[in-house]
């Protein structure tokens, strides 16, 4: 009866956050974190119900596959600033799912032995995305969505799947049930409470905005920022005094070392740079300098005899990688074209 009423409880508030995604403005854009919302609602509900011949059961059971692909799919949607999602990727889910649905076809017991390493390769997969340029992050609601959905949804994620792998050869403890679907209706109601009171817009927040392309360096459209006061005002002139004179050009650059720089606040100055700048991110924010610089001196006969690294590295780059995607965001093109287009031989 416990377990009943707490199973039963998630699903109704599981049921609330798909409602408030659905009709929000961002349908769209919501649609993985509906699919992982919906797989878990029928993953809580399936053992409510009676037996049910195979493929009810199958039909019921196929949302529950998705989740660990979706999720992955979320997490990169949320954090890639509308880059497409690796081909690559989609195979790997595809593969996920292939095996997923061998298993519980039940053709041959290593195919459940391989879906679980799958399932948390691809849970892992997104826990990687939200972890990736966390400190680069400018947006502050997405910030703390990326550290929640780390260490709850993450966590309570591998826990399950991890649970359902053990359990499978040992028998289930009596109270086990029951705590999974409170851990799950603690997590529902959290999730309930975040989206309809605590900061109903925090999702739309943090995606992406519609209209946003690549070619704008990361750069948000925003409506017209806020007047700033007077000391928010000196800091903005300084923080674009010390880019001016190169400050750009130091490697490794973080944002908490550029607050020290300026003697500022790190989220002050985060906060500025997002809400009165319009950047959403810290290394677009560089990039912007950085591409500037790069453009400049590649269409300079005088430099024609510098390689294409040394200017990456003399503008702050690590490596030509990061340079060369960086660039082509900006022009479409490599540097190397780029130069050959602006000096013919």
């Amino acid at each position: 009866m416990t377990h009943s009423f707490f199973a039963g409880a998630a699903c109704g508030l599981l049921l609330l956050a798909a409602a408030r995604l659905a009709i929000g403005q961002r349908q769209r854009d919501n649609r993985w974190l509906l699919i992982v919302i919906l797989g878990a609602f029928l993953y809580l509900l399936r053992p409510l119900l009676n037996d049910l011949n195979s493929l009810l059961d199958l039909l019921i059971d196929l949302p529950t596959t998705l989740i660990p692909g979706a999720f992955w799919l979320f997490t990169h949607q949320l954090c890639s600033e509308r880059e497409p999602f690796p081909p690559w990727g989609w195979g790997v889910i595809g593969a996920e799912l292939l095996v997923d649905l061998a298993s519980q076809l039940h053709i041959h017991t290593f195919f459940y032995l391989l879906a679980q390493p799958f399932k948390l390769g691809l849970i892992g997969a997104g826990l990687v995305t939200l972890l990736r340029q966390l400190h680069c992050d400018l947006v502050a609601e997405r910030r703390m969505l990326r550290i929640a959905l780390l260490i709850a949804i993450g966590s309570y994620m591998v826990i399950v799947v991890c649970a359902e792998f053990l359990f499978s050869y040992l028998p289930v403890p009596s109270g086990i049930p029951t705590l999974h679907a409170l851990m799950a209706s603690i997590l529902a109601f959290s999730a309930c409470l975040w989206l309809l009171a605590l900061s109903p817009g925090a999702l739309d927040e943090s995606l992406p905005p519609p209209s946003a392309a690549p070619d704008n360096q990361g750069k948000a459209l925003l409506s017209a920022p806020e007047p700033l006061e007077e000391h928010q005002r000196q800091l903005l002139e300084q923080l674009q005094q010390h880019m001016q004179n190169g400050g750009y050009r130091h490697t490794g650059l973080t944002i908490r070392e550029l607050a020290e720089k300026l003697g500022a606040r790190e989220y002050v100055l985060r906060a500025l740079i997002n809400r009165h700048l319009g950047y959403r991110n810290f290394n677009e924010y560089l990039n912007q300098y950085r591409i500037d610089e790069a453009s400049r001196r590649l269409a300079d006969p005088n430099e024609i005899h510098l390689p294409v690294l040394s200017i990456a590295l003399d503008i702050g780059y690590r490596s030509l990688s990061p340079f060369n995607a960086a660039f082509r965001r900006r022009h479409d093109m490599t540097p190397t074209e780029y130069r050959r287009e602006r000096i013919p031989a």
